[in-house]
């Protein structure tokens, strides 16, 4: 005898059950995890409730099929970089960003050309000869000015060419306080050095949002103290064609994950230094799978 089930009503215990296994909401913020959730708790929820027929067994799968393929629609995932330990690293797109050592922000060391002065919980800016200005940037043409391409420096990785730019940042320390998040970051290049009116700052060639919502966590704490320096952002040199114009935006935006509590940002270059090579992320990345490798096998070992 055939039965007659109310799709919906399937569709909401799957999803009941779903959340009441993993303690997990079903539509989470990255899609592949979402998916990957959802078909987990799909079948656990299948295997556990045992009360419902075959009949029912594959009328709930259609249904897991269905809102899978609603619950995978392009939300695009956003990318976390965790830079809050010690020498971490990684990419957002084509771009390579590295918490660092203490840097020497001196006078003849590096050049400021942007600083954020401001204890709200969103903090914002870019650089610019233009006066007054539009968020909030420093108006001291010490702290805020244009920004000449010749005078970003380029460091070599692999045979790459990467431009970097050096950040520093201020919070209140505490265990609560310590952490900011770099949550937009876009760089331009254009014919003149004192344009205003974001977005209109010349020809985009790099998003940290490209492709999602990405953002990156930072930790005040391990390099505690204002004029340290905290993380340095290598975009591609290739990106940069001066075809564009000479100067170069940086627009940059903080607190929407973790709230500006404290001091200033300032994105400076760095001058009076010699720049090494940034480490070859590449062998980064197998060293670290050789670990996890050695680690599995020899929990195989003690099995």
């Amino acid at each position: 005898m055939c039965e007659v089930f109310d799709l919906r009503m399937v569709i909401m215990k799957a999803k009941d059950g779903m959340k009441a296994l993993l303690g997990f909401p079903l539509f989470c913020r990255s899609g592949v995890l979402r998916c990957g959730l959802f078909w987990l708790t799909a079948f656990r929820t299948l295997v556990v409730v045992r009360q419902i027929s075959r009949t029912r067994i594959r009328v709930c799968l259609v249904a897991a099929m269905l809102l899978s393929a609603f619950s995978c629609t392009p939300v695009l995932a956003g990318v976390v970089l965790d830079l809050t330990t010690a020498g971490s690293s990684g990419y957002i797109g084509s771009a390579y960003f590295e918490q660092v050592a203490p840097q020497s922000t001196g006078s003849g060391v590096i050049g400021p050309f942007v600083r954020l002065s401001t204890n709200a919980g969103i903090s914002q800016g870019y650089n610019t000869d233009a006066r007054p200005l539009e968020y909030d940037q420093n108006n001291s043409p010490q702290f805020t000015r244009s920004l000449l391409l010749d005078d970003v420096p380029t460091v070599d990785n692999v045979g790459t060419l990467y431009r970097e730019f050096l950040l520093d940042i201020n919070q209140n320390g505490t265990d609560e306080g310590r952490y900011l998040s770099l949550d937009a970051m876009q760089v331009y290049l254009a014919d003149s050095g004192d344009l205003t009116g974001y977005p209109a700052l010349g020809t985009p060639i790099y998003d940290l949002d490209a492709g999602g919502d990405n953002w990156i966590w930072l930790d005040y704490r391990l390099n505690r103290g204002s004029g340290t320096g905290d993380m340095l952002a290598y975009i591609p040199d290739s990106l940069f064609n001066e075809s564009y114009g000479s100067y170069v935006y940086l627009y940059s935006r903080f607190g929407e994950n973790y709230a500006n509590n404290a001091g200033f940002e300032e994105w400076a270059v760095r001058t009076g230094e010699s720049l090494p090579e940034i480490p070859a992320p590449g062998a980064v990345v197998l060293g670290g799978i050789g670990v996890c490798l050695v680690g599995w096998l020899r929990r195989w070992e003690i099995a």
